[in-house]
């Protein structure tokens, strides 16, 4: 279940509430907090956690508040990268050289215009896309091989809420954002969904298994990526 409600500190609040969930998660995307609770969780619970790490999530909506694309624009990250570059005809024309994508645009583009701005959201999306299609499949075959995990499906979507999921038929989904991640915490997640197709719960035996493979820091890694901002 999902709703949105207004706090008079924080501002708009997404609450979700998930019957896996054992915690209060709380992050920053997109301008707002999202928050995922626990099915028996109070409001009184959630107005704590606000009271405990809304001031730092604050500050990071207003970082993410998104920056207007230009010719200067540039996202540098581990796996993948996006820049733009003056082109000399007069269409948008996108070039790839591994997980690094430059868009060629024309001399006579109007940075300034709303519309252009949502194109070129979209195209950067799409680079976005076109990087994790090449990588994140590649990475989870080679990650199940080194330790020993069978899949049956991998898909790709663009959810900015959920990192990835297994489904109790061994397909894994994963979202395209995870290629903006560092490199320990995307194979964390990747290595989160393939111990799902031996544990399909959170029990102690799942977590026993994401210790052996990650050298005994799954939760260290789990917080690490809970603290991750990856909004453009």
């Amino acid at each position: 279940m999902e709703k949105r409600e207004f706090h008079p500190t924080y501002g708009e609040i997404k609450i979700t509430i998930n019957s896996r969930a054992r915690n209060i998660i709380l992050r920053a995307r997109e301008g707002i907090i999202e928050v995922t609770l626990p099915p028996r969780a109070s409001r009184a619970d959630l107005l704590a956690a606000l009271d405990r790490h809304g001031e730092k999530l604050l500050g990071q909506c207003r970082a993410n508040t998104p920056a207007t694309i230009d010719g200067s624009y540039k996202i540098v990250r581990e796996n993948f990268s996006f820049s733009l570059q003056q082109g000399g005809g007069s269409r948008y024309l996108m070039r790839y050289d591994g997980a690094k994508a430059t868009l060629l645009y024309p001399a006579t583009t109007d940075f300034s215009d709303e519309k252009t701005q949502e194109l070129l959201r979209r195209v950067r999306t799409t680079a976005l896309q076109h990087v994790a299609k090449e990588h994140l499949p590649q990475r989870l075959k080679m990650l199940a091989v080194k330790y020993g995990f069978s899949y049956n499906a991998v898909s790709l979507r663009s959810s900015r809420t959920r990192w990835g999921s297994c489904s109790n038929r061994k397909n894994i989904s994963l979202s395209i954002y995870l290629q903006l991640l560092p490199t320990h915490l995307s194979d964390y997640v990747l290595l989160h969904e393939l111990c799902h197709t031996v544990e399909m719960n959170h029990s102690a035996s799942f977590w026993a298994l994401m210790d052996k493979v990650t050298d005994g820091k799954a939760r260290s890694l789990r917080r690490e990526l809970r603290t991750f901002a990856t909004a453009f």
